[in-house]
């Protein structure tokens, strides 16, 4: 238990730490965010990859359609959350897409019959009861683009953490295969924001490959995004699908700490925090705890009753 704490609590801060990061780099010296987060996943790949050493993943997980689905899952994640972020500010995001708390509840029900306790609606209440006053102040309620962008996106972000807990390459104790598995699924995703922008814009000749912008990329990359994505598929297998997404609703109140922090040393000329937007990501991590306390409890009976 103490070690599944330990890796979630390292995954939520790394993401936080990158996300804060990210937005200081790219306000500030304006990079690309395309070759930004493609040199970012290049460099975390290649270098998990490298420490993971030689093994049988080594060409093993490029051959498996589920490392392929899941960089495609996470690609169409990070594209329609990037979308939602035309509208909505990173925090209101956060609340919006805490809807994926109850979603991986309904999810996991449904393709692995886990059944949620019977009391654990009422933290899911408390935390869709949160999210409708953002929802009801956007132009068109539900119908809002950010709404509905959102929804798409957890739907991505619940298959791809389903899709990881079960995957095989996600399924032993040994470090060295799990970040060989972490290294190909972020060299599989580089490889489709490669071909996305070439799709998209006919090439990458019209980026501005800079010393700033190389460097920047790719010490995130080795440093953040890799370990990153290494903790969550980690803490995944060890507390499951549910309570990751649980945990994650922690990021959006870490983060906006993390941007005051930048504000206030003037790392950043902007900030975006909202005191009504904090009153309901409090409402969310409320609810959230609710159900984190109920599982808990129903699992400590579970426990009692076997024994």
């Amino acid at each position: 238990m103490r070690q599944a704490i330990l890796v979630s609590a390292a995954a939520i801060l790394s993401w936080s730490a990158l996300i804060a990061i990210s937005r200081i780099l790219l306000v500030r010296f304006g990079f690309d965010p395309w070759a930004y987060t493609f040199l970012q996943l290049c460099a975390g790949g290649l270098c998990l990859l490298a420490i993971g050493g030689k093994g049988r993943l080594s060409l093993a997980s490029f051959r498996r359609p589920s490392t392929w689905i899941l960089g495609v899952l996470r690609v169409l994640s990070a594209a329609l959350f990037t979308a939602v972020l035309v509208w909505v500010s990173a925090m209101e995001a956060g609340v919006l897409g805490a809807v994926n708390v109850p979603m991986v509840a309904v999810a996991v029900w449904l393709v692995l019959g886990r059944r949620p306790a019977r009391l654990e609606w009422l933290g899911h209440a408390v935390l869709l009861a949160s999210i409708a006053p953002l929802v009801m102040t956007l132009e068109g309620g539900i119908a809002n683009p950010a709404v509905i962008l959102m929804l798409l996106n957890e739907v991505c972000l619940v298959a791809g953490t389903l899709l990881a807990e079960r995957h095989p390459d996600n399924s032993g104790t040994e470090p060295g295969s799990r970040a060989r598995f972490t290294g190909a699924v972020l060299l599989v995703t580089a490889g489709l924001f490669l071909v996305l922008r070439i799709l998209e814009d006919g090439g990458v000749g019209e980026v501005d490959w800079s010393a700033p912008l190389i460097v920047s990329a790719v010490l995130v990359g080795v440093f953040l995004r890799g370990p990153s994505m290494f903790l969550t598929f980690w803490s995944t297998r060890l507390i499951g699908s549910q309570n990751y997404m649980a945990c994650c609703t922690a990021l959006p109140v870490i983060g906006m700490a993390l941007e005051q922090a930048a504000f206030g040393l003037g790392l950043i000329d902007v900030t975006r925090f909202r005191p009504e937007t904090v009153l309901l990501t409090a409402g969310v991590v409320a609810g959230t705890l609710i159900v984190v306390a109920i599982r808990v409890r129903a699992a400590r009976r579970r426990i009692g009753a076997v024994a």
